[in-house]
């Protein structure tokens, strides 16, 4: 019976020690499972820094280092990501053109503020994973890129829209990675070119203009040259007159080509340096140039300053050209026996200029066009008067270089007002 005995003792001991270590090992284990799923929360709530906090040794012990290591990979990854995120997110912000990215079914990847004010988004901050129809509201730069999604070439045009802004559209296919053949969407890029376009036609204008003033003064000298060279034997008096119209023609073209290279030099602002410069010992210097022409006119120059001692900084003779062409313009285009009246006063903390005159005035189709190169209301009246149409022009970047504004009020055959406003030097 005692062999019997040991043996049950035995066995009864051993299943006692077993059924505790299984015991020990169940707590083990749903503490394990309490902490995965806790983790687990965690992870999900995007807290990637968390870890696995247990003592278990073994195989839950390997597969808590493993999870622990798998966890710091995926965040050191996603802090990656989300870095390289940032990188570009401020990359597409500090470009100033429109930037979309889009795959080859026209849906939005990326795309910076540019592009969106351009596009003027339907869907603004919300345009990605959407398609560029749920997105691009302007008709017009729709239909320019959906002509090109999917396109294995190169893009690149122009297009004008109906408030004459003028756009840059280039659209380049992306390939897949070390692919030349599969596409996988289209980068878009969207520069406003409307003033770029604005001056290159200005700038054609502009050539096309000078060549023409040139050629007619130009033309005038060589036609009466070459009758002076061929008729030797012709009356002094017809000789004296082709004389006096070569030396007209020979004065407006120095006019011309001086104003030119004044317009060019205020442009360019070469070699130019401010000084302080009375306002009212400059205009009494044009006075004195143009009033004995206005005389000659019976045309009355008053004037009236408020302030005989202000300054103004400014470049060289600036001022005096600005007197000088606003001046002489209202004493060419008042007729005889007319006035023309000079007032300045401060108004705000600026100086006001004003030229007034009772002439030929402007239409009003032709108020905001007067201050363009060559630009002329009456173009035969002008040229009869010695006017080379960029006066105005000149005058206009004049006040422009002095950080100053110039404005006209007219009214056709009752006359004109220049209203020039220049910052006041500050003592």
């Amino acid at each position: 019976m005692e062999p019997i005995s040991s043996i049950y003792f035995f066995f009864m001991l051993a299943a006692a020690s077993i059924a505790i270590l299984l015991f020990r090992y169940t707590l083990t284990l749903r503490r394990f499972l309490k902490s995965f799923i806790k983790l687990s929360k965690k992870v999900s709530n995007k807290e990637f820094h968390s870890r696995l906090q247990t003592s278990a040794r073994g195989e839950l012990g390997e597969l808590s280092r493993n999870f622990n290591f798998m966890m710091e990979t995926m965040e050191n990854t996603i802090e990656e990501v989300e870095y390289k995120h940032l990188q570009l997110t401020s990359v597409l912000k500090s470009i100033s053109h429109g930037i979309l990215v889009i795959d080859i079914y026209g849906n939005v990847i990326l795309i910076n503020d540019e592009a969106r004010k351009i596009i003027k988004s339907k869907t603004r901050g919300n345009e990605e994973g959407k398609n560029i129809k749920q997105v691009i509201n302007v008709e017009a730069i729709l239909k320019e890129i959906e002509r090109y999604v999917g396109s294995k070439e190169s893009e690149n045009n122009n297009l004008t829209l109906e408030d004459e802004t003028v756009y840059k559209i280039k659209i380049d296919p992306v390939y897949l990675q070390n692919s030349k053949n599969a596409i996988i969407g289209s980068i878009i890029n969207i520069e406003d070119i409307t003033e770029i376009v604005k001056l290159e036609n200005m700038r054609k204008d502009f050539v096309a203009n000078v060549s023409h003033e040139l050629k007619t003064p130009l033309t005038s000298i060589n036609g009466f040259v070459e009758t002076l060279t061929m008729n030797e034997n012709l009356d002094v008096d017809k000789r004296n007159r082709f004389l006096a119209i070569i030396k007209k023609e020979s004065d407006r073209l120095k006019r011309l080509i001086e104003d030119i290279l004044l317009l060019s030099s205020i442009e360019n602002k070469n070699n130019l340096v401010t000084e302080n410069i009375l306002l009212y010992d400059v205009f009494k210097e044009v006075y004195e140039m143009i009033n004995y022409i206005a005389k000659d006119k019976n045309i009355n120059i008053s004037y009236n300053f408020e302030d005989e001692k202000i300054v103004v900084e400014a470049y060289g003779d600036y001022i005096k050209q600005l007197f000088l062409n606003l001046i002489d313009n209202a004493v060419k285009y008042t007729p005889p026996g007319g006035e023309v009246t000079i007032n300045q006063y401060t108004k705000y903390d600026e100086i006001v200029i004003e030229i007034i005159d009772n002439g030929i005035g402007i239409p009003k189709e032709d108020i905001d066009k007067i201050f363009q190169r060559f630009y002329r209301v009456d173009k035969a009246r002008s040229r009869s008067v010695g006017g080379t149409g960029l006066g105005l022009a000149i005058t206009k970047h004049i006040v422009n270089s002095l950080k100053g504004r110039i404005c006209v009020e007219s009214e056709f055959q009752k006359g004109s007002k220049f209203i020039v406003t220049l910052p006041k030097k500050i003592s």
